[in-house]
């Protein structure tokens, strides 16, 4: 087995969670705007195309549950109760720096989140249909996609022109072609990363918010990785157990999980939860009109 060289670069994207909360700040003391986002329905296209930066919001530690039980059903979703309580205690400098929230209807909790978050933050929600694949559906996710840019356009004073959303359909699509590259690495036996090493970069990413520059280093980390194993560098046993997560999102505190499963000979080749694969797995459509091509991917998430 050849030794570990595995690129700084996976430091890099763990470092980006890190840090997240440094790189929001400057950029809004640099004038940009930002939208706080709850789920992978949210069109990021529509925010990129104003000039405006996405970000996902804070949900994932239970230390903010005991503030929002003040308010909402202590059995309701942890996760709901989670994101209100980061918005009312302003422990989350991610909502905290938000001058629009973008909520979609997935769940009755959520709605009623979304009514009590209205009275102290900026909130746009999207009424999500109840299916994916009949006309009446389509056509009202694709109303609600102009209804958010309407909205966007509106909060942050700007005019989103066809160059702008093509522009960041572009982005967008270069981007998840490379999640998908660099999640796919792991289809081979053994694969050439851990699953720890292999949601550094996945869930790192979302807070690398230089989309271009996000890309080239993506670009590296992948022909890197390959070049490694084609020189016979092996990180995982060919006898590990291959290991699939599915269910809730994935986010830095429940690394624990990983790390139980791989510190038992086993490892995590997939996440096919919330925030994994199926974030990256469908393009948009840029030969069509960008909003019908933007509502449809969106609506296809599983």
């Amino acid at each position: 087995m050849v030794a570990n060289t595995l690129p700084s670069q996976f430091e890099n994207f763990a470092d980006a969670r890190k840090q997240g909360f440094l790189a929001i700040k400057d950029l809004k003391d640099e004038g940009k705007k930002v939208a706080g986002v709850f789920c992978g329905y949210t069109p990021i296209e529509v925010i990129l195309a104003a000039g405006a930066v996405a970000v996902g919001l804070c949900a994932f530690s239970d230390e903010t549950i005991p503030e929002a039980e003040k308010v909402l059903p202590r059995n309701l979703c942890p996760l709901i109760k989670s994101s209100y309580g980061f918005a009312i205690t302003e422990k989350c400098p991610y909502m905290y720096f938000s001058d629009l929230v973008v909520g979609e209807t997935t769940c009755d909790g959520k709605k009623k989140m979304y009514e009590l978050l209205a009275e102290i933050k900026n909130v746009h929600v999207m009424q999500l249909p109840q299916s994916q694949g009949d006309e009446a559906s389509k056509e009202l996710w694709y109303k609600e996609v102009l209804r958010l840019k309407e909205r966007v356009e509106k909060d942050f004073g700007v005019v989103i022109t066809d160059d702008n959303i093509k522009k960041a359909i572009k982005i967008k699509n270069e981007e998840r072609k490379l999640l998908k590259e660099f999640y796919e690495l792991s289809k081979a036996c053994p694969p050439p990363i851990t699953g720890a090493e292999q949601l550094k970069v996945l869930y790192g990413a979302q807070f690398k918010f230089d989309y271009e520059a996000k890309n080239k280093e993506l670009r590296s980390v992948i022909d890197k990785v390959k070049q490694g194993y084609a020189n016979g560098v092996e990180n995982v046993s060919k006898t590990a157990k291959r290991i699939v997560i599915t269910g809730c999102p994935m986010a830095g505190i429940t690394e624990k999980v990983v790390t139980a499963i791989e510190s038992s000979g086993g490892v995590v080749v997939a996440y096919e939860n919330c925030s994994g694969v199926k974030s990256v797995d469908r393009l948009v459509d840029e030969c069509i009109d960008p909003y019908k091509a933007i509502a449809d991917r969106y609506l296809q998430i599983p």
